[in-house]
């Protein structure tokens, strides 16, 4: 562990990372954190203070500086106020006698460089010579915390054997051997996740014990993070942040802590992490959704490359839906970071690769309008109507024409056999593959809400068509939604179905069915969510359809401005 530890280390840098990382250990040790690092605030050398118990058993006030990487002659004493020498001088000579409150005036200040890195060879004679010189007994200390030390304390007050057994390690050592394989499951991973928050009995223990657990959570997500990324694959690092943040949250939510601010932070951090993992997961594959058909693998296989476009739809739209509710990622953020260009940028993409990939027009799975609602959500909070307009026309379009020739129709399972069998092999009745859908009576309801009266038509011509036989359906939550949505697809367990749903052949009635269904008592009150977009999340993570609840609001205003019953 100690090795998976420091090659971690290694991979960190200096912002956001190795200073975010470094506050966690020390609180995990017993101290108290008294400032942490900030971005665009002159810090006078001190990245990192704490006040807390050292080695020989005295209090001290620890003064860190933090630095990327192994430690250089370069990186000693250079131009540029990043540099270790200049750093350790601010600190003397201006932090310690202005920035440090006065109650620590006669507390040892033990200033450390620390470093995921090593200190090298050629500068070993530097930092003694200048350690030696500027020490004063019972007032100034110096140190060094490189990879190895990093190491030895994680592995003690984080990664220890009272909080992580052996067969967990030893599930972990295999999730980081396994991430280069494109077709692993992260089962390993996510088992390791339920034996720490769901068969711990966590919930039991108070709160510092909950605290260490959380932020072996949080230290572990980090490495799995960079183990991805260091195999260039992206998506385990999203998928495995995606996992955590939902399960974190369950447990959280269910045990009454979100008011409990450290553990409340340390699920922020979590957030950020995968909000950054789906950020360079969707900036990641924007050249190729600039190109047309540049997601498609050149259409060498059909089914294929319908999975991979709706899949990749699903992240860039959920990344779309996740940054225009900012007000969760701002928690601990610089506002200014969040900058309008992004949604533009966002927007922009979304757009191309609807328009550059003929494939998103033609689902070959009913659970496919997960993710095309997903997109449809954003693009009507852009107020992209023209543009929905079209392509709610094409998918009708071509789900009609893919019926008649017998291949390419969604199928009302996500098996990739029955999909296999459909359309390549001895398949049985089309009808067989269709004998429900979701799809369908969603489609219908998006075009009630946004008022897409010549969509609604062809949509119902061919419900009775060629969905004569099916049964249409939406499902909708009960009371017992937060036991199930953050662990698993949650309309397996809970709720119930609304079929056979009826697509009334005049928009009006359809709306004031809508509107009836919205008012129902048995409708449940999602306001009292703290992360509502976190059923967004779910939905694209365990496969639950879509809450139905974006599709029914507003409706009171829909039927005021729109002219159902002239139509």
């Amino acid at each position: 562990m100690k090795l998976i530890i420091k090659e971690y280390l290694s991979l960190l840098k200096e912002s956001k990372e190795l200073d975010s990382l470094i506050p966690e250990l020390l609180l995990g040790m017993g101290h108290e954190v008294i400032s942490r690092a900030k971005i665009g605030v002159r810090q006078y050398g001190v990245d990192v203070a704490s006040i807390g118990m050292d080695e020989d058993g005295i209090e001290k006030v620890f003064l860190f500086t933090i630095k990327e990487g192994h430690l250089k002659r370069i990186d000693w004493d250079n131009s540029f106020p990043q540099a270790v020498r200049p750093s350790l001088e601010e600190i003397l000579d201006v932090y310690i006698p202005t920035h440090l409150q006065k109650k620590y005036n006669n507390m040892t200040k033990k200033i450390i460089v620390a470093t995921g890195g090593d200190l090298e060879q050629t500068v070993h004679q530097n930092w003694s010579g200048y350690t030696k010189r500027n020490s004063k007994k019972d007032e100034i200390e110096f140190d060094f915390w490189g990879g190895d030390k990093l190491s030895l304390l994680i592995e003690k007050y984080i990664f220890n054997e009272h909080i992580i057994p052996q067969n967990l390690r030893s599930k972990f050592r295999r999730t980081l051997a396994l991430l280069g394989d494109t077709n692993y499951n992260l089962m390993d991973y996510f088992e390791f996740l339920d034996e720490i928050l769901l068969k711990n009995k966590l919930e039991t223990k108070n709160d510092k014990e909950i605290l260490k657990n959380l932020r072996l959570i949080f230290l572990s997500l980090n490495v799995v993070t960079y183990w991805s990324k260091s195999e260039y694959n992206l998506k385990h690092a999203l998928v495995a942040s995606e996992r955590t943040l939902l399960n974190l949250y369950n447990f959280m939510a269910s045990n009454n802590l979100m008011k409990k601010r450290k553990l409340k932070e340390l699920l922020y951090k979590v957030y950020q992490i995968y909000f950054n993992n789906i950020k360079e997961y969707s900036h990641k594959i924007y050249p190729s959704i600039e190109v047309e058909n540049g997601l498609s693998f050149r259409g060498y296989d059909f089914l294929q490359e319908s999975l991979i476009l709706f899949e990749q739809l699903g992240i860039v739209a959920l990344y779309g839906n996740l940054y225009y509710s900012s007000v969760y990622i701002n928690q601990n953020e610089d506002k200014d970071e969040f900058k309008y260009s992004e949604y533009k940028n966002i927007k922009k993409h979304l757009k191309l690769m609807i328009k550059n990939h003929k494939g998103l027009y033609n689902p070959v799975y009913d659970e496919h309008i997960i993710n095309i609602s997903l997109a449809l959500n954003l693009l009507e909070l852009w107020n992209e109507i023209e543009f929905i307009d079209k392509w709610i026309h094409n998918l009708i379009n071509h789900i009609w024409f893919a019926y008649y020739q017998a291949k390419y129709f969604p199928i009302d399972t996500n098996d990739f056999e029955d999909l296999a069998n459909c359309n390549l092999g001895d398949a049985k009745e089309k009808n067989e593959y269709m004998k429900t859908s979701t799809l369908i009576p969603t489609l219908a309801f998006w075009c009630v809400k946004l008022g897409l009266i010549e969509n609604y038509k062809y949509l119902h011509s061919i419900v009775s068509e060629i969905y004569e036989d099916t049964t249409l359906q939406i499902w909708f939550p009960d009371k017992d939604l937060e036991k199930y949505v953050y662990t698993k697809n949650a309309s397996i367990d809970c709720g119930y179905v609304f079929a056979p749903l009826p697509i009334k052949e005049n928009i009006s009635d359809m709306a004031k069915m809508i509107e009836k269904l919205r008012d129902s008592e048995h409708i449940l009150d999602l306001e009292n969510s703290e992360m509502p977009i976190l059923y967004f999340v779910s939905s694209r993570h365990f496969r639950m359809p879509i809450l139905p609840h974006i599709l029914m609001s507003d409706m009171d205003i829909i039927l005021d401005n729109y002219d159902f019953r002239a139509k």
